[in-house]
């Protein structure tokens, strides 16, 4: 995890991942309008490509890797952003 990563806070990281998604699922809007329940899949119609997609970005944007095996978990805006935020304070998540 690079130093830059620690110094976010869970807002910034939130806005971040909110840039990511809109763009990777091609969403139309201003990323921060997006509904943090949203679910990608049901409610956007993301595949499972563009969530690894997403997670690649996070991983090269603010350096915080997010196991691919944890996907499948992270369902909607806000658990993502809470799960990237939590990585990125060095917190085990499941």
């Amino acid at each position: 995890m690079s130093n830059s990563t620690v110094a976010l806070s869970s807002e910034e990281i939130l806005a971040r991942v909110q840039v990511i998604v809109a763009d990777e699922l091609e969403l139309d809007g201003d990323p921060k309008d997006l509904d943090p329940t949203a679910h990608f899949v049901e409610d956007y119609d993301a595949d499972s490509l563009a969530l690894i997609q997403i997670l690649a970005r996070i991983d090269k944007e603010l350096g915080i890797s997010v196991p691919v095996d944890q996907a499948e978990k992270l369902t909607d805006l806000a658990t993502l952003a809470g799960h990237v935020s939590a990585l990125a304070e060095g917190a085990p998540r499941a």
